[in-house]
């Protein structure tokens, strides 16, 4: 189906699948330890079952193992990865991870990814007709930070109801639609079961929510769009990628730039992420994550339209977005504005007052003078 390893039958039971278990995970949620408890940055104000996201790993991982394992066995690197990450963050979900932790996590999981399976950015992209290509010793790091980066970009956008799960399926029908247009396997299977499985998820996560994905579901699901973004790098350009999964990425460095220029860390947890800020200025959960999806699939349509364009055609807009992001709702600026439209009032006020005593003093200087002249030519 569409270039992948799936038929719809297979769509159909991973859909169904993540439907019975999330319902499972529901109903035994406080006996299993899957309850997210309100705080001061949270949305909801009741305790609510967590955990979705091993629904949804179970749901298509059994399909996968039954129907298709030698596709499992063929991206092992990528299999193994993604249980690791599963693993951690369902123990998050039930006791409690460390940041660091996490963070080790996905970096090892990253090195399953490219040493295994050959996965990573091995180039910068196409610039005015030359390709910038990367030794693998370069291509490491990069490729570590860009899986790394986009996992927790995602896993911060989680934070109203149907968000994060809304804007991966934008992103994953996008790359579904890259791995079918190019015959890619990989991008088109992974793409395709996220798919299926996150509408199974939507139907009890859109607002209010009866369970949420938990760390289980948005580090998951972030890790496998940064694998199918770093794998479609080899058919399409890097800016045209970094449309593609632009939501995460942008609100990600917009509030760390906002935090570091507070003296923060930027790590540090706070309520300045674009859905709380959409949510502070609209007052709806509903309007908010719709406005937010649809922001996503503009960029993916402007990711896809230009995928094959050579990168300094569109890396300005994607500047532009990033600037018109870290204006947008910025309540700093509205008061830099004001200090700003204060400042130049007092400094036109100045001027004309500097102004009216300097015409004043030359006048009277010239009067005097001419006073002095007129007594000069009298006396004389």
């Amino acid at each position: 189906m569409l270039g992948s390893e799936l038929n719809l039958v297979d769509g159909l039971l991973i859909l169904l699948l993540t439907m019975l278990f999330v319902s499972l995970v529901i109903k035994f949620s406080a006996k299993i330890g899957m309850l997210d408890i309100p705080n001061d940055r949270s949305s909801h104000v009741a305790p609510t079952p967590r955990g979705a996201g091993v629904a949804m790993y179970l749901a298509y991982t059994i399909v996968l193992l039954l129907f298709h394992p030698n596709f499992m066995f063929e991206y092992l690197g990528f299999f193994l990865a993604l249980f690791l990450i599963f693993a951690v963050g369902v123990y998050d979900d039930n006791r409690g991870v460390s940041p660091k932790l996490k963070f080790i996590t996905i970096i090892v999981a990253s090195l399953l990814l490219f040493f295994i399976n050959d996965f990573q950015i091995g180039t910068l992209g196409t610039w005015f007709g030359y390709e910038i290509g990367l030794p693998w010793l370069i291509a490491l790091p990069i490729t570590i930070f860009a899986l790394v980066g986009f996992t927790n970009a995602l896993n911060l956008l989680d934070g109203l109801d149907g968000l994060a799960g809304s804007v991966s399926l934008v992103i994953f029908v996008s790359f579904a639609y890259i791995g079918y247009i190019y015959g890619d396997s990989f991008i088109a299977t992974v793409s395709l079961i996220m798919v299926f499985s996150l509408v199974g998820f939507l139907f009890f996560n859109w607002n209010p929510a009866s369970i949420f994905m938990g760390d289980s579901g948005s580090l998951v699901l972030g890790f496998s769009i940064a694998a199918v973004a770093v794998k479609a790098v080899d058919h399409i350009s890097v800016t045209a990628v970094l449309l593609l999964t632009a939501l995460p990425i942008i609100d990600t460095l917009v509030v760390m730039t906002r935090r570091m220029q507070r003296g923060l860390s930027p790590f540090n947890p706070d309520k300045t992420h674009i859905h709380h800020k959409m949510l502070t200025w609209r007052g709806s959960v509903d309007y908010s994550v719709l406005i937010l999806i649809t922001i996503q699939i503009v960029f993916s349509f402007i990711g896809l339209l230009f995928r094959e364009q050579g990168d300094e055609n569109i890396v300005f807009l994607l500047f532009l977005m990033i600037y018109l992001f870290f204006n947008f709702l910025d309540e700093r600026k509205l008061v830099r504005d004001r200090l700003f439209i204060t400042k130049m009032k007092k400094r036109a006020s100045l001027i004309i007052k500097e102004d009216i005593t300097h015409r004043v003093a030359v006048v009277v200087l010239a009067v005097v003078i001419f006073i002095l002249f007129v007594t000069n030519i009298v006396v004389l």
